[in-house]
């Protein structure tokens, strides 16, 4: 019998290195957009919340409510918002061993939790102000509970598990609601393995979650414009998802698949490939059928959570290397896998730390916002388009506290001026500064086509562009500026 030291031992390390990685230059790079929406509405008065998710980010409102706490507590600061993201990686890792444990051996947990722990996208999301890694380290939760439940033998443990699986389930979904897509997952893998009682009580949990959630599904079906900006998925879909997950390096493609593939062929301990391949397979593929012959939902980051399936896999064939390494010689069961999975570190290496540089991010809200506080004069005004893109700023708020922030808009949160009421607004303004996004439009057009104004800077951070107009003085022409992103 193991003793149990080294039990905890096996489920810490992992554990361990994900918290490391996860925390390692977590503020080197800056907010991106996405984050600044989360960092924008988490500071905010709760009272505000209804009022933003009337408009957008329904599905992520529990998300916002959760950060709105550690705000509250822990200020708005790169680390104290990505915080929980570290910590839930590391949780899920913990309890990824744990499920690598139960289906297989001690050796496929640990070897899961490390693969895990290391993969870049893993790391990528870790250090994010998003709620990817807690839905993430919830559904690998979930599926260990479904393992426990379906193997209790007595009916009251039994009855414990199957409500926590429901309850996680459900706070899961109303976390992330493409969460929902491991529900047919779990009823394959009770499916290949378990009687018809397991089946049925996972039935009857599953309508439940799925009656407690239909309320959120109905109501941010009014808000799936916001997702029609997700293409159709294609090879270069394909190409992204290879990047994302393991760095673009081809090395580490072909090393972890081959030893996943490896892990679900074991003729052995098949519980393994009835957990990780529904579960690495379905989700992600029926989002790719219904983005194909509908609206496109699938986005690589909406299942993150197949990702501990794979690493799952792939522990399973590293440990069955090293079973195969224990038959030649007692040291080489030791250090063949090592060796491997030293070797997969340093193939790995390069991309952890690209995406811990300081422009590694879709965009720059750092750059940005520095490049507006250093430039804003007492007066001038911003005008932000469309208007959300306040929440470009507002992670930094020292970037506009001389600005005046809202004569240019019709309300603090969406509203845009008609034309000839922005015209009216900017009448007594000297400077403008303008916060947009890749397209120009609205009131940005108009401003641009405002004899009264020139553009004589641009800046370009990402997917967001800041401009300042000026207003033309008699006998001069402003000269116009160009710049890209700085790096600050």
């Amino acid at each position: 019998m193991r003793a149990p030291g080294a039990s905890a031992l096996i489920v810490a390390v992992p554990a361990v290195l994900a918290m490391t990685l996860g925390l390692w230059q977590i503020d080197g790079p800056s907010y991106w957009a996405d984050e600044g929406v989360s960092v924008a509405i988490a500071s905010r008065p709760l009272a505000d919340l209804p009022t933003v998710l009337r408009h957008m980010d329904l599905v992520h409102g529990l998300y916002y409510v959760l950060l709105h706490v550690v705000s509250s507590v822990a200020g708005t600061g790169e680390i104290a918002m990505r915080l929980p993201s570290a910590i839930a990686t590391a949780v899920g890792t913990a309890v990824l061993v744990a499920l690598g444990r139960r289906t297989a051996s001690p050796a496929t947990g640990l070897f899961a939790g490390l693969i895990y722990a290391s993969l870049p996208v893993v790391s990528r999301y870790a250090q994010e102000a998003r709620q990817y890694a807690l839905v993430s380290a919830l559904v690998i939760s979930v599926t260990y509970l479904l393992v426990l439940a379906t193997e209790a033998d007595r009916d009251r443990h039994r009855l414990r598990l199957w409500t926590a699986y429901t309850i996680t389930l459900t706070i899961t979904a109303w976390l992330h609601l493409y969460a929902l897509f491991v529900l047919p997952a779990h009823g394959v893998m009770l499916l290949c393995r378990h009687p018809r009682g397991a089946w049925m009580r996972w039935i009857v949990s599953a309508t439940v979650v799925c009656a407690l959630t239909a309320p959120l599904a109905l109501v941010a079906r009014t808000q799936f414009g916001l997702v029609s900006w997700i293409p159709r998925p294609d090879l270069a879909t394909v190409r992204h998802l290879g990047w994302l997950v393991f760095g673009g390096n081809p090395a580490v493609i072909v090393t972890i698949m081959a030893l996943a593939v490896l892990g679900v062929g074991a003729p052995i301990r098949p519980a393994v490939r009835i957990v990780a391949l529904p579960w690495l397979v379905i989700p992600a593929g029926l989002m790719v059928v219904i983005s194909l012959i509908g609206q496109p939902i699938f986005y690589p980051r909406y299942v993150l959570h197949c990702v501990a399936a794979l690493a799952l896999a792939a522990g399973a064939g590293t440990a069955r290397v090293a079973a195969w390494a224990a038959r030649r010689s007692p040291a080489a069961a030791y250090l063949l896998p090592a060796a491997l999975l030293v070797v997969l570190a340093g193939l790995i290496g390069p991309s952890q730390l690209a995406i811990r540089e300081p422009l590694s991010r879709p965009d720059n809200l750092r750059a940005l916002a520095h490049t507006l506080r250093d430039g804003a004069r007492p007066g001038d005004a911003v005008l932000y388009v469309p208007a959300g893109n306040w929440m470009s700023t507002l992670p930094y708020p020292d970037s506009v506290a001389r600005l005046d922030t809202w004569s240019l808009h019709a309300d603090r949160f969406f509203g845009e001026l008609p034309p000839d009421r922005f015209r009216h607004a900017a009448t007594g303004l000297s400077r403008i500064w303008v916060v947009e996004g890749a397209k120009s439009y609205g009131n940005a057009v108009e401003l641009r086509n405002d004899e009264r104004f020139r553009r004589t800077a641009h800046w370009s951070f990402g997917t967001r562009q800041l401009s300042l107009y000026e207003r033309n003085d008699a006998g001069r022409q402003p000269r116009a500026v160009v710049a890209t992103s700085p790096d600050k």
